[in-house]
């Protein structure tokens, strides 16, 4: 029975402790407005890194699947010197595929890409369809390790086998390149704003309650007197700053996620963002993005009014 009303007691407490702090939130109104505010904006913006850098990421692979070394055989290459070659690029660490095109093959793609340019086509009818030279087609990955798989076809004991190398198109390069350069500075810009707005709003919500200490001294020294907790005491405060947390994660996730919808619809069709736009619309990740979301937001508020309760509610020697 004494048990029964010790539980009791605690969930009547833990209730009035809730009440009491969502109650602040209010009495606060503007307050607590500029505080969930900025702590929107920050939240919002390290959302928002985390996801532009995962779609960055995402295509620049699949931008680099389509970036390979060519590299073309001698017409008079042995099927031994052949796999010889073969075996020495598969054993490098960087290099992730081989293929191998045949002349049949080199011919079938060449008639498929210029399929439209009758003359071209005629052209290569006339010269024969062993024309166009067998080729290893290799995709690494790590782009910036392309110049070694070109010095493994460039050996010497391969020089009677490789007639010529490609290094990936040009163009495609420096679209990669371009789309890296965005993505670290999206990193770092975002890291910096997003530092400075969870600054801005851990300082507002340290000044809102020092200010809600200050506003309600007499009742903290008379809920002293008469053998309140320190628990009881703190409580309504950290569910305050809690609130500002929940709220605020709450608008950033659904800001965010609200993009996602509008914008990846449309690009949700494209070979690029397909396996992004899936893997932000997954139910376990976005449950995992919003309570990540909240909690990030929930913790800075506790830390801010835990550092303002230090400070200014004497309770050390009580």
């Amino acid at each position: 029975m004494k048990h029964k009303q010790t539980f009791r007691t605690r969930i009547i407490m833990l209730w009035r402790i809730f009440r009491a702090g969502v109650r602040n939130l209010f009495r606060n109104a503007w307050l607590s407005i500029a505080a969930i505010a900025v702590m929107v904006v920050a939240l919002t913006i390290m959302l928002s890194a985390l996801v532009l850098n995962i779609t960055a990421r995402d295509v620049i692979a699949e931008l680099s699947k389509n970036l390979k070394v060519s590299i073309y055989l001698q017409p008079d290459t042995t099927e031994e010197d052949r796999f010889a070659l073969e075996s020495s690029l598969r054993a490098n660490e960087y290099v992730e595929e081989v293929e191998y095109v045949s002349k049949e093959e080199a011919h079938q793609r060449f008639v498929q890409s210029f399929r439209n340019d009758e003359q071209l086509i005629a052209g290569l009818a006339l010269a024969g369809s062993g024309t166009l030279p067998a080729s290893y087609e290799v995709s690494t990955s790590d782009l910036s390790k392309m110049p070694q798989i070109e010095n493994v076809a460039n050996e010497d004991r391969f020089k009677s086998t490789v007639e010529s190398i490609t290094l990936g198109k040009t163009d495609a390069r420096t679209t990669i390149d371009r789309a890296a350069t965005i993505q670290g500075f999206v990193t770092r810009a975002s890291i910096f704003a997003a530092s400075i707005f969870t600054v801005v709003s851990a300082l507002i919500i340290f000044n809102t309650i020092r200010m809600a200490l200050f506003t309600r001294s007499e009742e903290i020294r008379i809920m002293k007197l008469i053998g309140a907790s320190r628990s009881y005491i703190r409580g309504p405060f950290l569910v305050e700053a809690s609130m500002y947390g929940i709220i605020a994660g709450i608008i950033a996730s659904s800001t965010v996620y609200s993009v996602i919808a509008s914008v990846g619809t449309r690009v949700a069709g494209q070979e690029e963002f397909a396996g992004t736009y899936q893997f932000f619309t997954e139910p376990s990740m976005i449950a995992l993005i919003f309570l990540g979301t909240v909690g990030a937001g929930v913790s800075v508020g506790l830390i801010s009014s835990i550092l303002a309760m230090k400070r200014y509610l004497k309770l050390k020697n009580w």
